[in-house]
């Protein structure tokens, strides 16, 4: 039967710290590393909060342990035969799309979108600048009422 109650109250340290990082970095996940190490998740969680060295080294514990993934697909890979094709697909597939999301700069799918103005040129922007010194009042509160008529199309 599982323990129940709330789990005993670990003191944070760097030694602590240095053995989360050691962990992920030779291919454990945060479940993993925090059951082996006897630290609650949430402990975990709120050091990260709480301590912001330790959030960095989580973050490249992630990154390290994405290149764990990698070192797993390569040799998968060396492994794999036709007759274990198949079964190495689905375990590559999966670790690749670890390693995506651990550490996504470096192996996350890379997205660019520019945005050019005609013939890929510069974009142009035009702007008139209406002097409405020189309009009457009449002309004046007609420009207003447009511009509101044309506030509330756009808010809709």
């Amino acid at each position: 039967m599982a323990k129940r109650g709330r789990p005993p109250s670990i003191e944070y340290s760097e030694e602590l710290s240095d053995a989360v990082y050691q962990s992920m970095a030779d291919g454990h996940d945060v479940v993993d590393t925090c059951d082996t190490l006897g630290i609650p998740r949430t402990t975990f969680y709120d050091w990260q909060e709480k301590y912001p060295d330790f959030r960095a080294k989580c973050a490249r514990a992630r990154e390290a342990l994405a290149d764990y993934d990698v070192k797993r697909i390569r040799e998968e890979i060396a492994m794999t035969d036709k007759d274990t094709a198949v079964a190495a697909r689905v375990k590559i597939s999966a670790l690749q799309w670890l390693a995506e999301k651990r550490a996504p700069k470096q192996y996350g799918n890379k997205t660019s979108t520019e945005v050019t103005g005609k013939d890929g040129g510069a974009i142009e922007i035009q702007s008139k600048v209406i002097d409405a010194s020189a309009l009457s009042a009449e002309q004046r509160e007609s420009v207003r009422q447009a511009l509101m008529a044309a506030l509330e199309v756009s808010d809709e």
